[in-house]
């Protein structure tokens, strides 16, 4: 579909929730956020009320008609539930309300590793070898080294450590028993690409854009094998690895990689039917080949978040961009009217001649 930047108006519920786990610092960051993105959704013209949740997103709804209001689904994950977003999605379908962003299945395919890995393969997808381990006593035979472990449903890069890259079988069977004692969850092991990372956004419907690529910058790490984002790149601004990992914003490539990425994340994006917008996470070897490692739908939304520093590379405003993927979900809803008023017809033209016929 076609993105426009101009004002918009709609009435938006966004809604979001919190974990009961966090410190009073998380909490105070989370309002921060909110309220960025209650501004930003003013200042274009939509009329925005807050809804937030803990678990229970039907209680949080109660008295809003999903004939009026838009939600912006921002819950990206339900504290101690492996899935719990693609749970509050189909709560949300079943309610009736028409919502920002990614379907129940795709959110779910999404969250299970072995499972997104089996449907690169399936379609063809570049992406490194890779293969669920339940228990370390699985792991019989591998020979892809260096190689990746990852806990097979956890997002944010939970567990992904300098650590997580191991180079033989007995170090790999030593991860996979970590994953498994310390996530109690099976592992996924994949083959480790050296090289740069880039992240690629794409929104959109029926016909999907790229939005500016973006890349991690590994200049200042030595070690190719510690050139990975981990958890702590992402989330301890504290860390080393934090402050040693910019984002480049004008990535350089040849014209045939260029179009090469963009066609495989296009080609991502369609093969897990994501709507509105996700991100796709690739590795580029030494042969300039990309791999697909991750796909992200509902990837963060927030202000200085990696898929709306995208949209900024591309001249929008946040309130532009977050506008832009409300007016997607309420051209869902236009449709999905137009099409129940025109069988609605129907229905009344066939009773009406079935009337005459008596």
């Amino acid at each position: 579909m076609q993105v426009l930047k101009k004002m918009h108006r709609a009435q938006v519920l966004l809604l979001y929730n919190y974990y009961k786990s966090w410190t009073p610092a998380e909490v105070e960051y989370g309002k921060k956020l909110t309220a960025q993105m209650v501004a930003a959704l003013e200042a274009v013209g939509h009329t925005v009320r807050t809804v937030e949740f803990w678990r229970d997103a039907r209680a949080a709804l109660h008295g809003y008609n999903p004939a009026e209001w838009i939600i912006f689904n921002w819950c990206e994950g339900v504290e101690g539930e492996v899935g719990g977003d693609a749970r509050i999605c189909a709560e949300l379908d079943q309610m009736g309300f028409t919502y920002t962003g990614n379907t129940p299945a795709t959110l779910k395919m999404s969250v299970e590793k072995g499972r997104v890995k089996r449907m690169l393969q399936r379609w063809h997808i570049p992406t490194p070898a890779g293969q669920e381990f339940t228990t370390a006593a699985d792991v019989t035979a591998w020979e892809y080294f260096p190689a990746i472990v990852k806990p097979v449903s956890q997002h944010c890069s939970v567990g992904v450590t300098h650590d997580a890259v191991v180079h033989d079988i007995e170090a790999l069977r030593r991860r996979v028993a970590f994953v498994n004692e310390a996530y109690k969850e099976a592992a996924l092991v994949e083959q480790f690409i050296p090289g740069r990372e880039i992240n690629v956004g794409v929104w959109g419907n029926g016909r999907p854009r790229i939005l500016p690529l973006r890349e991690i910058d590994f200049s200042q790490i030595n070690d190719p094998m510690h050139q990975l984002v981990t958890f702590d790149s992402k989330w301890s601004p504290d860390s080393t690895e934090w402050r040693c990992m910019p984002v480049i914003t004008e990535v350089k490539t040849s014209t045939a990689l260029r179009s090469r990425i963009m066609d495989i994340a296009l080609n991502t994006y369609r093969v897990f039917e994501c709507r509105d917008y996700a991100r796709v996470d690739l590795r580029i070897d030494a042969h300039e080949q990309p791999y697909v490692v991750d796909v992200n739908p509902n990837p963060d939304i927030t202000s200085d978040g990696g898929f709306i520093g995208a949209c900024m590379a591309a001249g929008y405003t946040y309130g532009e961009a977050v506008s832009a993927i409300v007016m997607m979900a309420v051209a869902r809803r236009n449709r999905r009217q137009a099409l129940f008023n025109t069988l609605e017809q129907r229905r009344q033209s066939a009773m009406m001649v079935a009337a005459q016929e008596a």
